[in-house]
């Protein structure tokens, strides 16, 4: 049987004019969520969000409504075979009683009756609204927080700062530390400098858990009493680990009695068969004494005037690279020794 034009056309419009609808609440569901989000009236948002919620619910039952009604719903097929019948019936001249009832039960049918395809885009028209609502809702429910909790980005600015403060404060450390071998020294022997870097980061990070409200008065009374406790009970366990005001410590009068470094052999020669030669660097008081280095403070920084010809580790060992002749030096404390002459075969 063929379908009459006349039928497939509004079924073909309402398709279309679904389609438009679905694409216009879209983009009216963004629109309305930028708009949220740069709203700062708390009251209307949470009359919205109450209106959401209620018509989330509504839009539920609906969808449940409908869904209940698809097992008696008719095909299009069907429901066009019905109207047919009916329009043959009414364009007959003269009708029997049994076309007349015919004719009424066909009208009854028609105007009850829905069919799966309508039911089908009701349900689909209905879930895409609640999707859109959903949405909005949740929009809302990202915006209040910001708006009932104005400490959240000042709670985010000042983890910044103290974030760069400690970053600033160890970055200083190394800094002073590779440049300067007595600074080198000063830090870390002994293990002084980390437990400075580390006292010091975990200080910081209880002030900031106390102002964003992470740790409460008494929780931070008692871990910076914790901490004080610590370090005075180092510095009771050491009582003479720091030199009083005045006092030289051993590393300053060692740097203070060096005068000289003295790199011997004061020349070497490589060649393929003999391709590395240990060299050995002493520090030398003004006059021209062997400084006494119990402590291992000596530990100079050796360097090769072209890498190419010869190279040299930091324990002193020069190795042949290719034909020609390089210097090796010695530096420690700004201090730089004689060169040795390396002569590669």
């Amino acid at each position: 049987m063929k379908r009459s034009p006349r039928l497939l056309t509004p079924t073909l419009l309402f398709l279309l004019l679904l389609s438009i609808q679905t694409t216009t609440t879209a983009q009216a569901t963004l629109s309305s969520c930028n708009q949220i989000r740069t709203s700062n009236d708390f009251l209307a948002l949470a009359d919205r969000r109450a209106e959401l919620l209620d018509e989330i619910q509504d839009t539920k039952t609906e969808i449940s409504e409908l869904e209940k009604q698809l097992p008696e719903a008719v095909s299009v097929s069907e429901f066009e075979d019905m109207k047919h019948q009916l329009t043959v019936l009414q364009e007959k001249p003269t009708r029997t009683a049994l076309e007349e009832q015919t004719m009424q039960n066909l009208e009854g049918k028609i105007k009850l009756s829905k069919t799966d395809q309508y039911l089908n885009d009701a349900i689909a028209k209905k879930k895409q609204l609640l999707a859109d609502d959903k949405d909005l809702l949740l929009c809302i429910q990202e915006t209040i927080p910001q708006l009932t909790s104005p400490d959240q980005q000042f709670k985010g600015y000042m983890s910044g700062a103290f974030a760069a403060l400690i970053a600033i404060v160890i970055g200083g450390f190394f800094l002073l530390a590779s440049r300067d071998e007595v600074m080198r020294r000063a830090i870390f022997s002994g293990e002084t400098g980390i437990q400075f870097l580390t006292l010091f980061s975990l200080v910081i990070a209880i002030i900031l858990f106390g102002i964003i409200n992470i740790l409460e008065g008494k929780e931070l009374a008692a871990l910076l009493g914790g901490l004080s406790g610590y370090i005075l009970g180092r510095t009771t366990q050491r009582p003479g680990a720091a030199p009083a005001p005045g006092q030289v410590t051993p590393l300053q009068k060692f740097v203070g009695d060096l005068k000289s470094i003295n790199l011997t052999p004061p020349s070497a020669n490589l060649s393929s068969t003999s391709t590395v030669q240990q060299l050995t660097a002493e520090p030398k008081d003004s006059n021209g004494t062997v400084i006494k280095d119990d402590d291992k403070f000596f530990v100079p920084s050796w360097e090769s005037s072209d890498p190419n010809v010869a190279t040299v580790d930091q324990s002193g060992l020069v190795s042949r690279v290719a034909a020609g002749e390089a210097q090796i030096t010695a530096t420690f404390a700004n201090i730089k020794s004689n060169p040795c002459t390396v002569t590669c075969t």
